[in-house]
């Protein structure tokens, strides 16, 4: 079930690419409306429209929540995932964002290309630079450090360009269903279809050969505002017979964001995290 969990918070991202740093805090305005009445997309603008329109835009949060039986089998399920990301410099991410797989909550801090990790009662409540553990003559250090290089290549699945151009070839049915209201915004509706097996680019890159075929044909729902930003995004797939829906919501496009680094007492060294959990 992990799978579906991989490829959905991947495609959850499109167009949210986690740049900056504490000192990047984005646009001081969120992007001003079009002056002259928005073009409706076509399955052939769709992708181009929407890269640009996040790209300038820059920042957004990102709440995100799956349901149905496969969510619940590969652990989803519970407290949404929150996240804070700044697009200003793709060289350089920076992301704040808090998680709950199973009960257990997570806040991972991306600054200057470390993460920092706070795993609750694991870490004492403070936060563990993985790049200082992986440095660690401790010999769990090689553990962190994979676990630090995972997290580095699952970039990319923030980048909004590779997200969606990957997804762009795969569209396999694409049409305008509506118009509706989301928090206050009026947004067009776009549903599309997917074939898995034709995606490309970093949500797939990293996954099994064989991991998309139990992947069955995708439906993702946007709701677009008139500056082409999407607003909601909703994702229905099957994976062996289970169904899994993920629910994104976007909002504060272009609002002004500031990611900093935990310092001093917030952080736990390796050596502290292993005497505590008496290793």
């Amino acid at each position: 079930m992990a799978t579906a969990g991989v490829l959905a918070l991947g495609l959850s991202s499109c167009g949210t690419s986690p740049a900056g740093s504490s000192e990047q805090a984005g646009p001081t305005s969120s992007p001003s409306p079009s002056v002259e009445a928005p073009v409706e997309l076509t399955q052939a603008s769709f992708v181009e429209e929407l890269t640009a329109a996040q790209s300038e835009a820059e920042t957004v949060h990102l709440t995100m929540t799956y349901s149905g039986a496969g969510a619940e089998a590969g652990g989803l399920t519970g407290a949404p995932l929150e996240a804070d990301i700044n697009v200003a410099d793709p060289e350089n991410p920076a992301m704040a964002m808090q998680m709950d797989m199973e009960g257990e909550t997570t806040d991972t801090i991306l600054v200057d290309g470390d993460f920092y990790m706070n795993m609750g009662e694991m870490t004492s409540g403070r936060y563990l630079s993985l790049a200082e553990a992986a440095e660690s003559d401790n010999p769990m250090a090689g553990i962190f450090g994979a676990m630090g290089e995972i997290m580095q290549s699952s970039l990319k699945d923030m980048d909004p360009a590779a997200q969606l151009q990957g997804m762009d070839g795969a569209i396999t049915s694409f049409e305008k269903t509506g118009t509706e209201t989301v928090d206050g915004v009026e947004t067009d509706v776009y549903t599309m279809l997917l074939d898995p097996a034709k995606m490309t680019g970093p949500q797939v890159d990293d996954l099994p050969e064989d991991a998309l075929a139990q992947v069955g044909e995708m439906e993702m729902v946007y709701n677009v505002d008139q500056d082409n930003l999407a607003r909601k995004l909703v994702l229905t797939m099957d994976l062996e017979g289970q169904p899994l829906v993920m629910n994104g919501e976007f909002s504060a496009w272009g609002e002004p964001i500031d990611v900093a680094a935990p310092t001093g007492d917030q952080l736990v060294s390796l050596d502290e995290l292993m005497e505590g959990l008496g290793g």
